[in-house]
């Protein structure tokens, strides 16, 4: 999972290369998973600074809703890797604690 924040300056991603070799110039797609129709479709250019990872560079526009989105990294004919991507800040987990009383029975 990558986690961006929601500004329209340029970010660093570290994508999994997954053992996948570019064939042409690469293309990163984002679609959102709650509301399906808000997409980010850029070409990017990997710095290729990791034998592991692609390292591309994300500007996102600007008015994007924060949520999940499903991301696709493609050479213009195969999928080289795809994910979960969040944009905005993560939610917090929240965690309920109620107090257990335990009783004990003395056996004869």
């Amino acid at each position: 999972m990558i986690y961006l924040q929601n500004i329209s300056e340029s970010q660093v991603l570290f994508v999994p290369k997954n053992g996948s070799v570019p064939g042409g110039s690469l293309v990163f797609k984002a679609k959102s998973t709650i509301d399906l129709e808000t997409e980010i479709l850029q070409d990017v250019i990997d710095l290729n600074t990791s034998d592991l990872y692609f390292n591309i560079a994300v500007s996102l526009p600007g008015g994007l809703p924060n949520g999940e989105y499903e991301y696709t990294l493609t050479d213009g004919v195969q999928v080289l890797s795809t994910g979960l991507l969040i944009i905005g800040e993560s939610a917090s987990a929240s965690q309920y604690n109620k107090e257990i009383t335990y009783e004990q029975y003395e056996s004869e």
